[in-house]
């Protein structure tokens, strides 16, 4: 599942810039995925008999990962992927596991320990040199826009810890998915309001169309697979998902796109690496998500 999960969602990476350079703008397009998102785990959820839920803990769940799950890295991710190399912004899945780490120990769900520190350091090293002028960007002015991509898993991280926190317990992962999706495109509505951007389907299907749809399927995909990791294996197992993510986030891009990587990529990637591998050096069997809740 976790491979499964990995290599689908890390070609949303080079969907996303497919999306935007067509046309598409960005909060619509945050909108209408979480919609495509929340209309095939609604149809899987039919399928099985599972519907979503509408007491007050699971709306609570639903909005707040709708929100640090979707609306917010998705629109940063989008924000940044007609500016920067699809295959830079894939490193930024690496981050996942050593962020997640981080809010597992503030959370007080992990404890501290020094290997640890030692790969968040590392992963930081990594990320610096992704981030010097000179290295991998073509130009240095697309290092703000690499940096906002990078706020992404900082997203999801504490999305995954709050999985273990607030999920209603005995739930079931197609339904959750259902509700986060549709939480997210409720949280967009007001979003495109404010900025005035409206975008519907119209004419015939073009590429961004299409990528439009790819990547709201794979997101129910990935977020029924991950709240089943996450239920069986705990938060810190699930994000190693940025180990497979990274390396096959590089090939989409390479394939979509011709992007070749930069021999300071294959630096970062290490330092990266290596910053995982610390940090999941000593990592204890979590505690099943939703325990007690």
């Amino acid at each position: 599942m976790l491979l499964a999960g990995a290599c689908g969602y890390s070609m949303t990476f080079s969907l996303n810039r497919i999306v935007v350079t067509e046309g598409i703008p960005v909060f619509p397009f945050v909108f209408w995925q979480s919609v495509v998102a929340g209309a095939v785990a609604l149809i899987a959820g039919l399928a099985v008999r599972q519907l979503p839920r509408l007491t007050g803990v699971y709306v609570r769940f639903y909005f707040i990962f709708g929100f640090v799950g979707i609306a917010l890295p998705y629109t940063l991710l989008a924000l940044a992927a007609p500016r920067v190399p699809a295959g830079a912004v894939a490193l930024s899945l690496t981050l996942s596991p050593i962020l997640t780490y981080a809010f597992s120990v503030l959370f007080r769900l992990d404890r501290v320990h020094l290997l640890r520190i030692a790969g968040i350091l590392l992963g930081l090293a990594g990320i610096l040199v992704v981030l010097a002028p000179g290295t991998t960007l073509p130009e240095p002015g697309m290092a703000p826009w690499l940096l906002m991509a990078f706020c992404a898993p900082v997203c999801y991280a504490f999305g995954t810890v709050t999985v273990v926190l607030l999920r209603p317990a005995d739930s079931k992962p197609i339904p959750l998915t259902c509700g986060i999706a549709f939480a997210s495109a409720i949280l967009m509505l007001p979003v495109m309001a404010a900025a005035d951007q409206w975008w519907l389907f119209d004419g015939a299907m073009t590429d961004g169309d299409w990528a439009l749809l790819g990547v709201g399927t794979i997101t129910a995909g990935f977020f029924v697979l991950g709240l089943e990791v996450i239920r069986m294996a705990g938060p810190v197992f699930f994000s190693t998902y940025g180990y497979i993510g990274t390396l096959t986030g590089l090939g989409w891009a390479a394939l979509y796109f011709g992007e070749v990587p930069s021999p300071w990529i294959a630096l970062a990637v290490a330092l990266l690496f290596a910053g995982l591998f610390l940090v999941n050096r000593t990592s204890p069997p979590a505690a099943p998500a939703g325990v007690g809740r």
